[in-house]
C-alpha cells in the first residue's frame, strides 16, 4: 500500500500469497525431481506405427507435464494370461473437443500389451468412450482376451491386495492447448522413486454413507493416494511450520506493533487450508474430463466412488493442484474481509446449545441420510492435523473427526435403517426445540432442508423418509410454519445427480415459535379448510 500502509485485511492476503510462494519454491528444490519435464524425440514424431506429425514442432522441446494418467489394474481372469495385470479403463478418450480429439489405444504384443496415443477423431468412437467397460458398475473386458471380468472379481482382487496401477497416458503443455503423449519407461521409473516418510494411515469405515472405495480393499486414507502425491503432501504440509516461524522472524525483523506470534499463527492457517485444498487435486481418486481437458478434482460430488483410471497432477505446473492457484484464491478472497469487528466459530452440540440465545438464526441442518458429512471429511483432516496441529493443537487433537453424535441417519452407526431414523427424529427435534425457546421472537427462523427426489414409489405417489421426519421434528419442538420458499438448487446435470437419487430441491421454511395459545384443529377439519381455500389460493398465484 501506500506508504507502506495495508488497508483492511489486504496485508495479510498478500503474505499469504508471499509465504505460500516461498514454500512452493522451497517445495520444488526439494521434490521437483518428482515431476520433471518430459522431452519431445524423434521416436515419438516418426514412430512407425503412430507417426504424430502434431509433435514435430516441439521436436527436442522440453514440455511441462500437467498430469499422468493411470489405469487400474487386476491380473486376467484367463488362466492363459493369468500373471498378466490388465488394465479398467472407464474410457480411453483423453480429448473430445472437436478438432483436438486424442485417445489411448491399447497395443497387444504377444503375452503382454502396452499404451499409445493417437490424435485425431477415433474410427469407431463408442468403443473407445468406453475403454474396457462392459456395462455401468465394475464389469470390464480383458484387454489381453476379451474376456469380460466381473465385478465381484475385481472386488476379490482388490481385497487381496492384487489391484494395481498402471501409467496410461501423458497430458503436456504445448503452445496452445495439451499436449497427449504415450507413456515412457522414465516417467514410471520416476514415479516409483517417490518414497514418502508418512502415511495418513487412519482407518475409514468401508460402508459409511457415499463410500464405494472400500469395495476395492481401501481402507485407510492413505490408500487413496499415490506416493509421489503423498510425499508432495507431507513436504507442503512440514514447510507450513518452517513458514510460521519465517513470518514471525521477518515480524520480529521489520519491529511491526502488534503480536508476531498471533501474526504468524494467522498466515500459517490459511498456508495450511491452501495445502488442505491440494489433497482434492492430488489424490488417486481424481478423474480426466476428456471435454474440458482437464483434471477435476476428488470431490465433484459429496461421496467418495471408485476412480478406474485417474489423474495424478503435477503440483508445479501452475495450474489446478499447484499450491501458488489455490494461494491465490485464498488471498483474493481475504484482501476483502472487513477488520472492523471480530468473527467467532465454536463447535457445540446443536441439541443443548446457547449460542442462538436472542440471535436471529438461519440454519441449514444436515440432510437426513443423504450425506456422510463427519466421515468424508477426515479426508481433508488428516491432512489439517499434519500441517496445523502445532498452531489448533485442542481443535485437532484427536486422530479422526468425532462421528457418534453427528445428526445423521447413518444406518451402520445405529444398527438399521429404523434406529437410524430414531436417532435422527429425535436429535432433529431436540435441536429444533432448542432454536424455538432461544432465537429472538421478533424475527423468523430460516431453515434450509434439501431432499432426495424419491425413496419410495407406489400407487400413493412418491414419498421421500427423510424430508417428512425432518417435518416431523420442526413441528415436534414447538415451531409453526409461517412459509415455505421452493428453491431449484440442485441442478440435474451436476455428478451427482446424473442416473442417482439425488438431492431434488432445497426448501426454505420460515418459522416462529408457537404461541401457548395457538388454536388446533382435527385432521378432517384441516382437510376440508384445505380443500375449501386451495384452488383460489392457486389461482392467485
Amino acid at each position: 500500500g501506500d506508504g507502506g500502509s495495508w488497508r483492511g485485511a489486504a496485508g495479510l492476503a498478500e503474505d499469504v500469497r508471499y509465504y505460500g510462494q516461498w514454500m512452493r519454491d522451497e517445495a520444488q528444490k526439494r521434490i521437483g525431481h518428482l515431476y520433471p519435464k518430459i522431452e519431445i524425440t524423434r521416436e515419438m514424431v516418426e514412430d512407425p506405427a503412430n507417426p504424430r506429425p502434431d509433435l514435430k514442432k516441439y521436436l527436442g522441446k522440453q514440455l511441462t507435464v500437467i498430469a499422468w494418467l493411470w489405469a487400474r489394474t487386476v491380473r486376467s481372469p484367463n488362466p492363459a494370461f493369468a500373471e498378466v495385470a490388465v488394465p479398467l479403463v472407464s474410457t480411453f478418450m483423453l480429448s473430445t473437443k472437436v478438432g483436438k480429439e486424442a485417445y489411448v489405444a491399447p497395443v497387444v504384443e504377444g503375452g503382454s500389451y502396452r499404451f499409445t496415443v493417437k490424435v485425431g477423431k477415433p474410427l469407431d468412437v463408442d468403443a473407445v468412450k468406453m475403454g474396457t467397460k462392459l456395462s455401468r458398475g465394475a464389469n470390464f473386458r480383458c484387454v489381453m482376451s476379451e474376456s469380460p471380468i466381473a465385478g465381484d472379481y475385481i472386488k476379490a482382487e482388490g481385497k487381496a491386495g492384487r489391484m494395481g496401477a498402471r501409467m496410461m497416458g501423458i497430458v503436456a503443455e504445448g503452445e496452445r492447448g495439451r499436449v497427449y503423449l504415450a507413456p515412457t519407461e522414465a516417467m514410471e521409473a520416476v514415479a516409483g522413486q517417490a518414497e514418502p516418510e508418512w502415511k495418513p494411515d487412519v482407518e475409514f469405515f468401508p460402508q459409511a454413507l457415499g463410500f464405494r472405495i472400500g469395495n476395492y480393499g481401501m481402507r485407510t486414507w492413505s490408500e487413496l493416494f499415490t506416493p509421489r502425491q503423498l510425499v508432495a503432501l507431507n513436504t507442503y504440509s512440514d514447510l507450513i511450520e518452517e513458514a510460521r516461524e519465517r513470518v514471525q522472524r521477518d515480524a520480529v525483523e521489520a519491529e511491526v506493533n502488534f503480536g508476531t506470534r498471533a501474526y504468524g499463527d494467522a498466515v500459517g492457517v490459511y498456508l495450511g487450508l491452501g495445502v488442505d485444498k491440494l489433497s482434492d487435486y492430488n489424490s488417486s481418486l481424481v478423474l480426466w474430463s476428456p471435454t474440458r481437458s482437464q483434471a477435476k478434482t476428488t470431490f465433484s460430488r459429496q461421496a467418495l466412488p471408485m476412480a478406474w483410471d485417474f489423474a495424478e497432477i503435477n503440483v508445479f505446473a501452475e495450474a489446478a493442484g499447484d499450491l501458488s492457484v489455490s494461494l491465490d484464491g485464498i488471498s483474493r478472497a481475504l484482501a476483502f474481509l472487513a477488520t472492523g469487528s471480530n468473527g467467532a466459530v465454536s463447535a457445540e452440540d446443536a441439541r443443548n446449545q446457547s449460542i442462538s440465545l436472542g440471535k436471529v438464526v438461519s440454519t441449514d441442518p444436515p440432510y437426513y441420510d443423504n450425506i456422510g458429512y463427519a466421515d468424508l471429511s477426515d479426508f481433508f483432516y488428516v491432512w489439517l492435523r499434519r500441517s496445523l496441529k502445532p498452531i489448533l493443537p485442542e481443535v485437532l487433537a484427536t486422530l479422526a473427526v468425532p462421528k457418534s453424535d453427528e445428526l445423521v441417519a447413518t444406518p451402520y452407526r445405529h444398527g438399521g435403517k429404523e434406529k437410524a431414523e430414531a436417532f435422527f427424529l429425535q436429535g432433529m427435534s431436540k435441536t429444533m426445540q432448542c432454536l424455538a425457546e432461544q432465537t429472538h421472537p421478533a424475527f423468523p427462523v430460516t431453515i434450509y432442508y434439501a431432499f432426495k427426489q424419491s425413496e419410495t414409489d407406489s400407487a400413493d405417489g412418491t414419498a421421500s423418509t427423510g424430508w417428512e421426519t425432518f417435518l416431523e421434528a420442526v413441528i415436534r419442538s414447538g415451531f409453526t410454519v409461517n412459509g415455505t420458499l421452493p428453491m431449484r438448487t440442485e441442478r440435474d446435470a451436476r455428478s451427482r445427480g446424473i442416473g442417482s437419487n439425488a438431492l431434488a430441491s432445497s426448501i426454505v421454511l420460515v418459522c416462529r415459535q408457537r404461541p401457548a395459545n395457538a388454536p388446533t384443529t382435527s385432521r378432517r377439519d384441516f382437510l376440508a379448510t384445505l380443500k375449501a381455500e386451495l384452488p383460489q389460493a392457486l389461482i392467485d398465484l
